[in-house]
């Protein structure tokens, strides 16, 4: 008995050494508790949308009133034509576009009847299935509002007009978070393994000693992951256009060089995780809580950010996933060109540049 509890002494001195590891450990059950119970759902709160009213009467007026009041709709743009409708999908990130045609209450008043036209974005199948059925719900409780107070029943025609993805192929959301993680998993984690796996054998501090830059050894290191994910994103893509029909309306030369960007982002978080970590086990931990699940969850990858509490929706801003994702959907399905996607690219940039700024700077300390 002895023997074991000298054994069991020495294996808790060793855990409460490794603080990182420890904090990571005990800390996790609570984060995954946490990120999965916020983050999914199936609810969607807020969506932007257009409203287009033709009519501009009273009861078009309070249509569009009950739409806001429902919580599932936030009416960011008024267009006056179907043109701004196209442009508000593009620049003002709408998810759906509601068209109120002319003489609205005046047919529902003579003819008993009216016709809504509702845009979809297709890009992601989920989330605009989903509203679908919230507009339907609200029509469904303004009609019977109406009723109430008129003499006479009447009813709504509701015809749907799907944008991006007319075919409603489920393919045109995953193949996006698909290039998304492959980039992750290659050049983040990969490279953090491979510069804490120098700092833990001590063989980056003899390179750190010869006359090469700093900066060099670093890129050179990082360099390689970022070939390797490269090639993998183009075979993604290759697959995804000719086996799943997926369209790449943009520019294909700016798909390259967004996908470029992010992989420098990546490799940059990834240099950030290796700074921090003191163990190759470190640097996979933190990578698999700090990123990949990020990347999984708070992206809007596989659920919608707008049913999340606001604090996640904030959290969501600092991971490059999600500018990533925004992105490259604009470009692939929407066809949008860099005037339309420069904010998300320079969002990426200064990220990579403060990621690559803070690592080198703790590469000094540590060594």
């Amino acid at each position: 008995m002895k023997e074991l509890r000298m054994i069991l002494k020495k294996e808790f001195i060793h855990i409460f050494r490794d603080t990182i590891t420890l904090a990571l450990v005990l800390a996790m059950p609570i984060a995954l508790v946490l990120l999965f119970g916020f983050t999914i759902s199936t609810d969607i709160r807020n969506a932007k949308i257009s409203v287009l009213d033709q009519s501009k009467d009273t009861q078009s007026k309070t249509l569009v009133n009950q739409l806001s009041a429902s919580g599932y709709f936030q009416v960011v743009s008024y267009p006056h034509n179907e043109l701004e409708i196209d442009d508000d999908f593009k620049n003002k990130g709408i998810k759906l576009a509601i068209i109120i045609p002319p003489n609205f209450e005046e047919n529902l008043s003579k003819e008993g009847n009216a016709t809504l036209q509702v845009i979809n974005d297709v890009s992601d199948l989920n989330v605009a299935s989903i509203l679908n059925n919230y507009v339907r719900a609200v029509v469904q409780r303004y009609t019977a509002d109406y009723n109430d107070n008129s003499s006479r029943g009447s009813a709504f025609d509701i015809t749907v007009k799907m944008l991006y993805n007319p075919e409603s192929n489920s393919v045109y959301m995953f193949v996006p978070g698909i290039i998304t993680l492959i980039m992750v998993l290659v050049t983040a984690l990969l490279s953090s393994i491979t510069l804490a796996r120098e700092k833990e054998t001590g063989t980056m501090r003899m390179l750190l000693i010869t006359p090469v830059k700093k900066i060099y050894i670093i890129v050179g290191k990082v360099i390689p992951y970022m070939i390797i994910s490269f090639i993998s994103t183009i075979a993604i893509l290759v697959i995804s256009v000719t086996v799943f029909k997926m369209p790449i309306n943009g520019s294909l030369l700016m798909l390259l060089f967004l996908c470029i960007i992010f992989m420098l982002t990546a490799a940059s978080f990834g240099m950030l995780i290796s700074s921090i970590s003191r163990t190759q086990v470190d640097a996979m931990m933190i990578t698999m809580m700090g990123l990949f699940l990020p990347t999984v969850l708070l992206s809007g990858f596989l659920f919608p950010l707008n049913s999340m509490p606001m604090v996640f929706q904030v959290l969501a801003n600092i991971f490059p996933a999600k500018w990533f994702i925004l992105a490259i959907k604009d470009v692939m399905i929407k066809g949008s060109g860099f005037f339309d996607i420069w904010l998300y690219l320079l969002i990426l940039f200064v990220m990579a540049v403060v990621f690559i700024i803070f690592s080198l700077s703790r590469l000094d300390k540590r060594n």
